[in-house]
């Protein structure tokens, strides 16, 4: 259940138009980015909702994110600790994004660096290729160079050893088996008894710590499962640092539905929870982070292949890299833009030291 996603479209990796080729390709990605506007982990059941944690791939159907879906207009905030001295707090906090230190994005934004420059390379020898197709000899070799060291023999590290890491909470906080699941349980008895809950029935609550145990073992299952697939990509492993640390507000979020359709829900007990925003939200990103590993594997592939029969046709390659940026254009739509503009400035930094 995908959540409502930002109106206008994210073109914070816009392409530089026009570089030198002496000049870093790299270093003019940053010039021209800085310069421009910036535009699941699944939660546990039992999981504080403010912390975004490790899931399971989920592939939710386009027809999920109808009006008809609860979540659809609904969108999670992120904690808020300005006040303008107006009394206008809450008009702050409602209004801010979910978000994480600005260090924990800049591993993802060195991916979209990466991403944004092979595209442009890809879209060059493309047009290179077109235009000298009657040409028995090709001005190309620099291009390709280029592609194979950034695709095949050494592409660049986006996560380096001063940078944050990959943080999940546990929904047990680290208590031993048993321990821990009664805890879980007491506490749901405390909300329950705060929501005025009483209809929930003896066997169930005997029977809950035996429930817990289940999701526990599941948990685990599913954050071994996701760590694996860490140690196989880095470009999953970074952008998920910055997933994995958001700070969302758990008791509100913001619903952009006309107030009659939120009284009917109220009425019809279909009005999600914040819990449920936040969980669409992280599966959201999810997906958006699974389709760029997913395409630029892809295009890895199709390169192998292009380089097997003499690059006839880089069209594929280019569909698949702008497919590629899409997505990463999407994921980083729900990034505030300001946290952006930072991390951008943070990578220019790096490359300037270098």
């Amino acid at each position: 259940m995908l959540p409502l996603l930002p109106a206008r479209a994210l073109y914070i990796f816009l392409l530089a138009q026009q570089h030198d080729a002496s000049t870093s390709t790299r270093r003019c990605f940053l010039d021209s980015c800085i310069s421009s506007s910036c535009a699941s982990f699944l939660l546990g059941s039992t999981l504080h909702p403010s912390l975004a944690t490790a899931a399971d791939d989920l592939d939710v159907p386009s027809s999920m994110t109808s009006s008809n879906d609860p979540l659809y207009l609904a969108r999670p905030i992120g904690i808020s600790s300005s006040n303008d001295g107006n009394g206008s707090s809450d008009d702050n906090t409602m209004k801010a994004r979910p978000s994480a230190p600005v260090e924990f994005l800049v591993p993802a934004t060195r991916v979209g660096l990466y991403i944004y420059q092979l595209l442009s390379i890809a879209e060059e020898l493309a047009q290179l290729k077109k235009d000298d197709s009657t040409s028995s000899s090709s001005p190309s070799s620099s291009f390709i160079e280029q592609l194979d060291n950034l695709l095949l023999s050494s592409p660049p590290t986006f996560i380096k050893p001063t940078d944050p890491t990959v943080t999940r909470g546990d929904p047990y906080n680290n208590m031993p088996p048993l321990l821990g699941e009664i805890a879980v349980q007491q506490q749901k008895q405390k909300e329950r008894k705060e929501q005025s809950i009483t209809n929930i029935g003896v066997a169930p609550q005997l029977f809950e710590v035996g429930e817990l145990m289940g999701e526990r073992r599941q948990w685990s299952r599913l954050v071994q499962a996701e760590r694996a697939r860490e140690e196989a990509s880095e470009i999953r492993r970074a952008m998920n640092i910055y997933t994995t640390n958001l700070n969302f507000n758990k008791n509100k979020y913001v619903y952009s539905g006309s107030q009659e359709e939120k009284k009917k829900m109220i009425r019809e007990d279909r009005l999600p929870s914040a819990t449920e925003v936040i969980r669409s939200d992280l599966d959201a990103r999810d997906l958006y982070r699974n389709e760029v590993q997913t395409k630029l594997e892809d295009a890895r592939a199709e390169y192998l292949y292009q380089k097997g029969v003499g690059f006839e046709d880089v069209g594929e390659l280019v569909g698949l890299l702008r497919e590629t940026k899409v997505a990463l254009d999407s994921w980083f739509g729900f990034i505030p833009d300001e946290d952006i503009k930072m991390a951008l400035e943070a990578v220019k930094r790096e490359e300037q030291q270098n």
